[in-house]
């Protein structure tokens, strides 16, 4: 079977976090974390996310949290990217919100 050339580059649980002030400690979200599709925003309009996502090529869902905190001198960014099972990514796709 031939790797997907979009999600196979993710790890199974990927994280980034970033904040102000301090650019070199920033740890991004690999670049095939923007090619997903998203397929259901259970916070639409939040700037803390939940997300279903899909990968365009395989069909592979995924889960995305952001996180943010307001501090004095900047703000202090999360985001974490779960890969799922088609069960998990079924579950999900049927609940109902707040996570």
């Amino acid at each position: 079977m031939t790797p997907c050339p979009v999600c196979s580059t993710l790890a199974d649980r990927e994280e980034g976090r970033q904040k102000f002030g301090w650019p070199e400690r920033d740890v991004e979200l690999p670049p095939a974390a923007g090619q997903l599709e998203l397929v259901r925003d259970f916070r639409p309009g939040s700037d803390r996310k939940r997300q279903l996502l899909r990968c365009p090529a395989c069909g592979t869902g995924f889960w995305l949290e952001t996180d943010h905190e307001y501090l004095t001198n900047g703000t202090e960014d999360e985001q974490v990217l779960v890969r799922l099972t088609a069960v998990q990514f079924a579950e999900r796709l049927r609940a109902t919100p707040p996570f």
